[in-house]
């Protein structure tokens, strides 16, 4: 039995209006108007183009842009998880810090004013569970 890569290279460039990606150890290639409709062809069409595998390989997309590199993408994302685990930590403590003065019988005035939030935001936070982290 032939072991076959976990994942299949993608190497995506825009010329003019289309979106074109060619597929490592695939020939020829696909090209789509938009980025979402490519990336959609191209999970639609690995079970065509790779059914003799146990298991498909998970596309890895490479991103040809001029004035943009893989790692000013890479860069972005991390920045985006940075980001998303600072709001759910932001989420979780308000609503701690929240409750905790709630149990002190402040009012939600009181509470804005400690806190340097509007009485609509206490309201908010009080009523609303913490948002729980997307995974990526």
């Amino acid at each position: 039995m032939t072991t076959h890569e976990p994942h299949v290279d993608v190497h995506v460039s825009k010329t003019g209006s289309l979106w074109l990606a060619v597929l490592s150890g695939v020939a020829g290639g696909m090209s789509a108007h938009s980025l979402k409709e490519l990336q959609a062809d191209i999970a639609e069409g690995l079970p065509f183009l790779f059914g003799d595998r146990d298991q498909l390989p998970v596309p890895v997309f490479h991103y040809t842009l001029p004035g943009l590199t893989e790692e000013d993408l890479r860069a972005f994302a991390r920045l985006q998880r940075e980001a998303a685990a600072i709001a759910e930590d932001y989420s979780r403590t308000a609503k701690a810090r929240v409750d905790q003065l709630a149990g002190l019988g402040l009012s939600d005035a009181d509470i804005g004013e400690l806190l340097g939030l509007t009485k609509q935001r206490i309201q908010q936070i009080r009523t609303n569970p913490p948002v729980a982290r997307r995974s990526a």
